[in-house]
């Protein structure tokens, strides 16, 4: 897996920030090594200073976030 380039870490913040400020469901693909992980949800809450959000309640890293669209 590679790392998501400008455009689409542009695209992913916008997920994420419409997902948390317009309570619409998101379909984040997280990076793993070992299977295909992905979170499905509303965003809860952005933490810009651990770079982390939440959804269902449980914390996830934004550097893990590979591909995010709006459900």
């Amino acid at each position: 897996m590679r790392k998501p380039e400008e455009q689409e870490w542009e695209q992913i913040m916008r997920v994420l920030m419409e997902s948390l400020g317009l309570q619409i469901t998101a379909n984040f693909r997280l990076y793993d090594p070992y299977e295909e992980c992905a979170v499905i949800g509303v965003v809860e809450r952005v933490d810009p200073y651990t770079r982390t959000f939440v959804v269902d309640g449980e914390q996830f890293k934004m550097a893990d976030i590979i591909g995010a669209t709006t459900v």
